[in-house]
């Protein structure tokens, strides 16, 4: 089931409650809460220059968010939200040790190590412990008299930069070492007492929510950085191993596996990273690969465990241009020698030859080196295991329950309907001009609502023309420079297009605009509202109820979605070698069409967003108050007795709605296109 399907059955819970007795409102309420927080989550584990950081900025997309020095620089665990229930997709928040949390960690360590004893680990416990020590040492020489004050709190940053990350997580300088301590850095000034840093993005590329987990390596020299990576394993739902080519299943790696094993956690595929580095290519991987799969099964016995294997350096290469250390030869080989990887490497050369302009040598060399590099197959494989594993799961037994519930529904209510038509109770004359004035306030607010979408299209059909108006001269301006001298032109150094005042233009221009919509439809809900009323009000014997007003807060407090503004632009990535590879004659002309382009989707996106966002806040709007003025009128009679039947009539036909959507949401299967987005 598709993320598309996990929001469809969050819609449906919540109407369900709203017309549920206490008890199943209770247990419907939970099913909310864990579809709304169902956010799978990915760890990258394994040694110490193993490559981790790089893989998972590859994995990510985020080209250059860890660094990946050639020392050990994650020193806590690093989670990346993407796309967080809480809604958050920017910023970070750190949280720091207390004294009881770092006791639990050392007596956690202790029954860990002692699932698998060795000999190394008779004298840990007392290391770990002088570790902790001494990281309370360094924390207090470098934040003074604040150290106490911060012990168990947090820090949230609403925006992140590399300098905050630095030092939060970075290992930073020892001040207890003078000859090597830096005392103008604050690099890893927080570094010893942050137990966890979250860090907040967009969906970005993947299919649904997730977190992906960045880990110390678990042969960190520092063994307490060991044991947060080796006690953070129960916290995720999914593992990458990552090893090196180099040094593949060695016995710090074996010994990982079977606490993995032991500990029954969740699905683990290995990646075998750096093939990029052996002398012999793909016949020496291949080699690399079969001892792995053959060390697993002697230790483990049977294994599933899948075996995959790539290069973080040739994904960092094809992200960012960067060829240091890239041979594009091996990379061609390499895809000549995995047929499946070749398929797909010259399918998408076929695509990118289809798109406008003339194709680059460098795009085609980037695009191999994504492939070849292993990160698709990676980003597939992950994504596939948890949506057909237990995130399936999770959201089969919410459909399960849901469907219990409106399935009973729908019987009772067709039991009530079937022995209220068996009574043959006639309807009354009240309740016949009751149908009469509830039938003429559906096809008001039919025809008004119609009304409101064409205005709404016609304003927003205006902003598109603006919007792309505004688009190609801001392009133009930025590529072709302010004095006529392209920056793309430019010799030496890296050139960089600024595109941040015409993200806050279009940002301006769809506010305007859904500003004037909202006005509008306000103005109309208004007008439905007092006709509506005026109608009521000439029933005979119409006693006005206490909330018979409509409710318009979900178009008042209408705000729209600007998340597209936050998308990269590829060509802003691209400028360093763009202007090397094609002609200095054509690199402005391309580099404009191809980021027009870009931002007109962007436009195109925003506008999108907030006609359906519209759309559905004008619905609820008039969707509550058509049911609130049907509660009142099918509540009046001649006799002021409670008109059943036309309530039974609506009951069953909510349930039977409910059913239907259940039935729907279940059984379609609804092609997310983010789902081969991942993947590519």
């Amino acid at each position: 089931m598709s993320e598309t399907n996990r929001r469809e059955l969050i819609r449906i819970a919540s109407e369900m409650k709203e017309v549920s007795n206490d008890e199943t409102c209770q247990f419907i309420s939970r099913i909310v809460d864990d579809l709304s927080g169902l956010k799978p989550s990915i760890a990258f584990v394994g040694q110490i220059k193993a490559g981790k950081s790089r893989l998972i900025n590859g994995f990510t997309g985020q080209a250059e968010f860890l660094p990946s020095d050639v020392n050990p620089w994650t020193t806590v665990i690093t989670d990346m939200h993407f796309g967080h229930p809480s809604g958050r997709t920017s910023g970070a928040e750190f949280h720091f040790f207390d004294n009881r949390q770092w006791q639990a960690l050392i007596a956690e360590g202790e029954e860990l190590r002692n699932m698998f004893p060795d000999d190394e680990d008779s004298y840990k416990r007392e290391m770990i412990e002088e570790q902790v020590e001494a990281m309370k040492t360094r924390a207090r020489l470098r934040l003074g008299d604040s150290f106490a004050q911060l012990m168990g709190q947090h820090h949230d940053l609403e925006e992140l930069t590399s300098d905050d990350l630095a030092r939060y997580v970075c290992a930073g300088d020892d001040p207890t070492d003078e000859a090597e301590h830096d005392p103008g850095s604050d690099r890893g000034l927080y570094s010893d007492i942050t137990r966890k840093a979250e860090v907040y993005f967009d969906l970005g590329h993947f299919p649904f929510p997730l977190t992906v987990t960045d880990t110390p390596g678990v042969n960190d020299p520092l063994l307490i950085r060991e044991e947060i990576s080796r006690q953070y394993l129960k916290e995720s739902d999914f593992f990458v191993v990552v090893l090196s080519a180099h040094q593949a299943l060695s016995r710090a790696d074996l010994k990982l596996f079977r606490l993995m094993q032991a500990l029954e956690l969740g699905q683990i595929v290995v990646f075998i990273n750096r093939v990029d580095e052996l002398g012999g290519g793909a016949e020496d991987a291949a080699k690399v690969r079969a001892d792995v799969l053959d060390g697993l099964e002697k230790a483990l016995g049977k294994s599933s465990i899948d075996v995959l294997m790539g290069s973080a350096q040739w994904a960092h290469y094809a992200l960012t241009g960067d060829e240091t250390g890239v041979n594009h030869d091996h990379i061609l080989a390499w895809l000549r020698a995995h047929p499946e990887q070749m398929k797909q490497y010259l399918a998408g050369v076929e695509e990118i030859k289809r798109g406008p302009g003339p194709i680059s040598r460098e795009a085609v060399l980037r695009y191999a080196a994504m492939i070849a590099s292993g990160l698709p197959d990676l980003r597939r494989h992950v994504t596939t295991a948890l949506t057909d594993g237990p995130r399936n799961e999770q959201l089969r037994m919410a459909w399960q329950h849901l469907n219990g519930f409106a399935q009973g529904e729908l019987e009772r209510s067709k039991a009530r309907l079937r022995a209220l038509e068996e009574d043959g109770q006639p309807s009354d004359d009240a309740a016949g001009e009751n149908d009469k004035t509830l039938a003429e306030l559906r096809k008001l607010v039919s025809d008004k609502t119609a009304e409101i979408t064409r205005d709404m299209d016609d304003v927003l059909a205006n902003l598109r023309g603006v919007m792309d108006d505004t688009v190609a001269e801001a392009v133009v301006s930025v590529v072709r420079g302010p004095d006529g001298q392209s920056p793309l032109l430019a010799k030496g150094g890296a050139t960089e297009l600024n595109f941040t005042p015409l993200r806050e233009r279009m940002r301006e221009l769809v506010q305007g605009a859904t500003q004037v919509i909202r006005q509008r439809m306000l103005s109309e809900l208004y007008a439905i509202d007092m006709q509506a009323n005026a109608s009521l009000r000439s029933l005979p014997g119409w006693q006005e109820p206490t909330d018979s007003r409509m409710n318009t807060s979900a178009v008042r407090w209408f705000r729209p979605d600007t998340t597209a503004l936050t998308r990269g632009i590829t060509v802003e990535l691209r400028v360093n070698w763009l202007s090397r590879l094609i002609s200095r004659k054509s690199v402005v002309s391309r580099a404009e069409r191809m980021i027009v382009q870009e931002f007109e989707m962007i436009g195109d996106d925003l506008i999108d967003t907030a006609r359906e966002n519209l759309l559905e806040r004008l619905n609820t709007a008039l969707d509550h108050f058509l049911a609130l003025l049907a509660g009142h009128l099918e509540n009046r009679t001649a006799t002021g007795e409670t008109c059943e039947r036309t309530q039974a009539q609506v009951d069953f036909d909510r349930a039977r709605r409910i059913v239907d959507e259940l039935q729907s949401t279940f059984g379609a299967e609804h092609s997310d296109e983010r789902q081969a987005e991942a993947a590519e």
